[in-house]
């Protein structure tokens, strides 16, 4: 039954309704995409749709990326992950304040033929999320594969519901960036706690041993007390309860992230210099994304750069990865710090035996340093 058939739901109530159904702990640490299906479910449950695929505006990697979907299948989502940069749908959804639907067969254009094969999509229904005068992404519907006209009521229901996504996904992204803050002044404590406590007593014991003099009975009790201590103090750090790492797999590689990246139309010209021979681990693919694209994202909103160079190898049993640009300095003249991004990449770096190091160099450009151990 279409949903014009349907009594009146409201919007605001029904996705609220199903956001609550993720509990707190789902919210703040399960994937991403649990919370933005609740919005593609919406969609579906409002205007009588059987399908519902969401894509949101990523402004860290500059990408228009899938993000949730309803009715589709999830597996076969997540394998596909094109994002829809270049696509004609969502040129045409940018600036929109209507729904547009396009009529199959949809070309590689419109939309990329990964997804129009696999789930064989005709009629397409492509709902703006617009709120406060920004695009936040798109919803893309469908009844199935069938061909389908909207009424004036299901546009209209549509947009309200858009508009209320878009909200909706606002929220999520600063309840994350809060929760981030959390995490990294969580970490920091614990790094100072440590420093202030354990690392001091262990240096005290050390330089007491090295000294090269004998220790009587007395000063070896005294090593023996503050060893002691030092053991039980690091239990009590390692046995606090800390906030859930928020690090999300990779959804693509480095190397392919750089070329996507280096496509961009209004990127800043990148030079990458990738060293023959040299793979990222799987397991630092999160890592060595994050810090690209937090080195970038800084170069961006604080430098006037004219080019940036990023050069990857491995040397010494080690990766390393250096995001180098020539803007050292901001348009006022002032000198520019780095933000909770880097700094929480910095202490990831550490959790692998690694470190992240950043700064301005001598020739006044701004660096940003990984190495982590390939051991």
């Amino acid at each position: 039954m279409a949903a014009a058939e349907t009594a009146p739901v409201d919007v605001v109530d029904l996705i609220v309704g199903l956001l609550g159904e993720v509990d707190e702990e789902d919210f703040h640490a399960a994937p991403r995409s649990e919370y933005y299906s609740r919005l593609c479910q919406a969609v579906c449950e409002l205007v009588g749709m059987d399908r519902a695929l969401l894509f949101l505006m990523d402004d860290v990697r500059r990408a228009v990326r899938p993000m949730g979907s309803h009715g589709f299948d999830a597996a076969v989502v997540a394998e596909i992950n094109l994002p829809l940069d270049a696509s004609g749908l969502v040129r045409g959804a940018i600036g929109q304040e209507d729904v547009v639907v396009l009529t199959g067969p949809l070309s590689d254009e419109a939309l990329p033929g990964a997804y129009v094969r696999a789930f064989d999509l005709q009629t397409v229904a492509c709902t703006p999320l617009r709120a406060a005068g920004r695009w936040r992404g798109v919803i893309v519907s469908d009844r199935g594969g069938r061909a389908f006209r909207l009424s004036a009521a299901e546009r209209d229901r549509l947009l309200r519901l858009g508009k209320t996504a878009a909200l909706a996904a606002s929220v999520r992204v600063a309840t994350r960036q809060q929760l981030l803050n959390q995490h990294l002044s969580e970490r920091l404590a614990l790094a100072r706690e440590l420093h202030d406590s354990v690392i001091q007593r262990l240096f005290g014991i050390t330089a007491l041993l090295r000294s090269g003099d004998p220790l009587d009975g007395d000063e070896r009790e005294r090593c023996a007390e503050e060893a002691e201590r030092a053991m039980n103090e690091l239990r009590d750090l390692i046995e606090r309860p800390m906030a859930q790492d928020l690090v999300e797999p990779a959804a693509t590689t480095l190397r392919a992230e750089l070329e996507r990246i280096r496509r961009l139309p209004e990127q800043t010209p990148l030079d990458v210099r990738w060293s023959g021979g040299c793979e990222v681990p799987p397991t630092y693919e999160p890592l060595a994304q994050s810090v690209l694209r937090e080195a970038l994202r800084n170069a961006d909103k604080h430098a006037s750069a004219t080019a940036i160079v990023v050069s990857v190898g491995c040397e010494d049993d080690a990766l390393h990865m250096t995001v180098v640009n020539d803007g050292v300095l901001g348009g006022d003249g002032k000198g520019r710090g780095a933000g909770v991004g880097l700094r929480l990449c910095a202490l990831e770096a550490l959790r692998h035996g690694g470190l992240v190091e950043f700064g301005a160099s001598d020739d006044d450009h701004w660096r940003v340093r990984l190495v982590a151990p390939l051991a």
